[in-house]
């Protein structure tokens, strides 16, 4: 079984391909980064290049795979990439590709909170593909992670090294659930297995955390109380307006900073886990150690 992985060198593909990698799983990684091409050719996986939004390049890339896992996105600022023609029409030309090439099964990594009415054009758009998927006669499953823990660690750490403070938009004290990256990728695996679960849209949550808590589990691991500075939910609020017209993602970015103060983000996770006990939960500590 040949699986395809687009979105393979982000931040949640490069686990996951590195993780069937060790197993010796055969698998394909579709990217636009030559640089990284090379790189994942060097360790003797096979590569595609081409962009999601380049129906040639997807056909090329499903050719012959008996499963596909959707785990590219447009939010990050990689140029003209944007919810709208990757995390939408890129995965709806990968899904109507896969259905095309007749492949078996279809994992699509969706978010948290994606609905059609959703505050934000990331979680609309990611319903608009799991829409698409649902209703293309391929099997499939659908994941739903919680905020990547990983990810959040990181943009709060970022100013850590010059400044010896932390970083949180907003106040930083709205619940919000985090799941480890390492946690999703085990669930893809266990997804791709014949036995494993499909025909499901599945919340796949971690711990309930503040931005704050995290800010302080960062200090406390550098042996230091430190110093959290706070960027105010009014300056978060004028910035995801003002920056659209020259940077999308500082828009989006200060747009989703503003949802996540706004709403509280905690879920339940623990009977979706409970389901899959062979996925260990991926602690705050753990994390922050990998990291």
């Amino acid at each position: 079984m040949t699986v395809l992985v687009a979105g393979g060198t982000g931040r949640l593909g490069r686990i996951l391909v590195r993780s069937m990698a060790a197993d010796g799983e055969r698998m394909r990684v579709l990217t636009r980064d030559s640089a990284a091409a090379d790189e994942l050719g060097a360790r003797g996986i096979e590569t595609v290049i081409g962009d999601l939004r380049d129906p040639e390049a997807v056909g090329r890339a499903v050719d012959g795979c008996s499963a596909v896992v959707a785990a590219a996105s447009g939010f990050g600022p990689m140029g003209s990439s944007s919810p709208q023609n990757v995390d939408r029409d890129g995965n709806l030309a990968l899904i109507d590709a896969a259905r095309v090439a007749g492949v078996e099964h279809v994992v699509l990594v969706s978010m948290h909170g994606a609905a059609p009415d959703a505050p934000l054009e990331l979680l609309r758009m990611k319903f608009a593909a799991e829409n698409a998927l649902v209703t293309s006669g391929v099997r499939w499953t659908i994941i739903r992670p919680a905020a990547f823990l990983e990810t959040y660690l990181d943009v709060i750490a970022q100013p850590m090294q010059k400044r010896g403070a932390t970083l949180v938009f907003g106040r930083g004290d709205v619940p919000v659930n985090f799941v480890s990256v390492v946690d999703v990728a085990a669930l893809i695996r266990l997804a791709l297995r014949d036995a494993g679960p499909s025909g499901r849209v599945i919340e796949w949550g971690g711990v309930n955390l503040t931005l704050n808590a995290l800010s302080d589990a960062i200090h406390s691991a550098a042996g230091h109380p430190g110093k959290t500075m706070h960027v105010p939910l009014p300056v978060l609020r004028v910035a995801s307006v003002a920056t659209r017209p020259f940077s999308p993602f500082a828009a989006r970015v200060t747009s989703a900073a503003v949802e996540m103060n706004a709403r509280p983000g905690a879920f339940d996770a623990a009977p979706e886990r409970a389901r899959h006990p062979e996925i260990a939960v991926t602690t705050l500590a753990a994390a922050i150690a990998a990291g």
